[in-house]
C-alpha cells in the first residue's frame, strides 16, 4: 500500500503557492487542513493520519486506522463535502450538500470525480503515481492538458520534473511544455528548479534546448535568471542557435554581478569563436560596472589567442570601460596573456589611446613594450598612442621603454 505521510511532506509543502488565489497548508499534531481560493472555486481539506489518494481520481484508496479525509468545495454558491473514515479497517464514506448528508449516490460520485483530480494537481500528492497513470491511461498530450490546468507553482513544477524524468518527451511535446512553465509559473524560484532539473532529465538540444531558454527569460530574478545559465552551460549544445538563445536570457540580468557570472562559462569553456565574441559583446553593451566588465575581460583574455576577430571584440569590450585603471588592467592581461598577431596589437594600442590619464595610458604602453613583435605597423601604433599623451614625463618613460627594448 503506497501511503503519503502528510505529516512527512509538510517541510517540502509548507506553502502551496496558486496563481491567481491563496492557499497553503497547516500541520498540528498529526492533522493538515489545507485551503485553495480561487476565481472559480474555494475547497478545503482536513486530513487526520495517512492517506492514499487513488492515482486515476476516483477517490481515496486507503487510510490509515482512526484516519479520516475530509474534502469540501464551494462552488456557485453551494457547499459539496466528501468524509472518508476509517474506524474499524475499512474506508467509509459520507456525502454533504449545504450541510445536509445525502445519500451516497451518482452525484456523490461525480462530485468525487470532479474534487479529486483538482486535489491532486494542486497538492501533487501521490504526484508520481499520478503522472504515471495519465501517461497510460492518456498518453503524453492528456499529461500536458492536466499540466496545463495546474494552478499552484509548485505542484507544476513537480509534475513537470517528474514527467521528464520518466519519459521521452518529443520535440513538439517539449516546446509545449516549456512554454506552460514559461506562461503559467508566476515563481522564479520554482521556473528555476524545473528548468534545471528538465534539462538534466532530458538534455534537450536543438528547438528543445532554445525553447528551454526561452521559458528562462520569464524569469525576472537576476539570481534564478543566472544559476539556470550556470547550470546549462558546461553541457549546452555549442551551436548558434543555443548560443544566441543563452545571450538573450543574459541580455534580462540587470545586475552587473550576476551578468558577469552569467558570462564567465562561455568566456572560460570551450566555445565557437562566434558565440565568444557575442559573448564579449554583451559584456560590453550591457555591464555598467568598469570593475565587472574588465573582470571578464581579463577571464577571457587567455581565450583570445592569435584570432583578430575575438582581439576586435575583447578591444571593442574594452572601449567601454570610463576607469581608466581598469581599462589600463585589461589590455595589460590580454597583452600578458595572448599570442596576438601584429593587427592584434594594433588594435590593443588603439584602444590604449582612449585612456585619459597620462599616467595610465603610459603605464600600459611600458607594460605591453616587452610583448611586441618586431612589427613595422606595430610599432607605428605604439607611437601613435605614444603622441596621445600630453604629460612629457609620462610620455617620455614610455618613449624609453620602446627604445630599450628595441636596443
Amino acid at each position: 500500500m503506497n501511503y503519503v505521510i502528510l505529516i512527512g511532506i509538510a517541510l517540502f509543502f509548507i506553502a502551496t503557492a496558486v496563481r491567481n488565489g491563496v492557499g497553503g497548508w497547516d500541520f498540528n499534531d498529526g492533522r493538515a487542513n489545507l485551503r485553495i481560493v480561487n476565481s472559480d472555486f474555494t475547497l478545503r481539506v482536513r486530513t487526520e493520519g495517512d492517506v492514499d489518494l487513488a492515482a486515476d481520481g476516483s477517490g481515496v484508496a486507503a487510510l490509515s486506522p482512526r484516519g479520516s479525509f475530509d474534502v469540501l468545495m464551494t462552488r456557485n454558491g453551494t457547499d459539496r463535502q466528501a468524509v472518508f473514515t476509517n474506524l474499524d479497517g475499512s474506508v467509509d464514506r459520507h456525502y454533504f450538500v449545504n450541510g445536509a448528508e445525502q445519500a451516497w449516490g451518482g452525484d456523490a460520485d461525480r462530485f468525487v470525480a470532479e474534487v479529486m483530480p483538482v486535489l491532486l494537481r494542486e497538492t501533487a500528492i501521490n504526484a508520481k503515481e499520478r503522472v504515471a497513470w495519465l501517461l497510460a491511461n492518456r498518453g503524453q498530450a492528456g499529461l500536458l492538458d492536466e499540466i496545463d490546468l495546474i494552478q499552484s507553482d509548485f505542484a507544476q513544477r513537480v509534475y513537470t520534473v517528474e514527467y521528464a524524468q520518466t519519459a521521452t518527451i518529443a520535440p513538439a511535446d517539449f516546446e509545449r511544455l516549456m512554454r506552460t512553465t514559461g506562461e503559467n509559473m508566476s515563481s522564479d524560484f520554482d521556473i528555476r528548479t524545473t528548468l534545471s532539473a528538465v534539462f538534466d532529465a532530458q538534455q534537450p538540444t536543438g528547438p528543445s534546448f532554445v525553447a528551454l531558454l526561452e521559458a528562462a527569460e520569464t524569469i525576472s530574478s537576476d539570481f534564478d535568471a543566472r544559476m539556470v545559465l550556470a547550470h546549462v552551460a558546461p553541457s549546452m549544445p555549442r551551436t548558434p542557435e543555443a548560443g544566441a538563445a543563452y545571450l538573450d536570457v543574459a541580455r534580462t540580468i540587470s545586475s552587473d554581478f550576476d551578468m558577469r557570472l552569467a558570462l564567465h562559462p562561455l568566456l572560460t569553456n570551450e566555445m565557437p569563436d562566434d558565440l565568444f565574441a557575442s559573448a564579449l559583446d554583451v559584456a560590453g553593451t550591457e555591464i555598467s560596472s568598469d570593475f565587472d566588465l574588465r573582470t571578464v575581460l581579463t577571464d577571457a583574455a587567455p581565450r583570445i589567442g592569435r584570432s583578430d576577430a575575438l582581439a576586435r571584440a575583447y578591444t571593442t569590450a574594452a572601449n567601454s570601460i570610463s576607469s581608466d585603471f581598469d581599462q589600463r588592467v585589461a589590455l595589460t592581461v590580454l597583452g600578458d596573456n595572448a599570442d596576438l598577431t601584429p593587427l592584434g596589437w594594433q588594435l590593443v594600442l588603439e584602444s590604449a589611446r582612449n585612456i585619459s590619464s597620462d599616467f595610465d595610458a603610459a603605464t600600459v604602453l611600458t607594460e605591453l613594450v616587452p610583448h611586441l613583435p618586431n612589427d613595422e605597423a606595430v610599432i607605428n601604433a605604439y607611437r601613435e598612442t605614444l603622441d596621445s599623451i600630453d604629460s612629457d614625463f609620462d610620455r617620455g618613460r614610455a618613449a624609453a621603454a620602446l627604445e630599450e627594448v628595441r636596443r
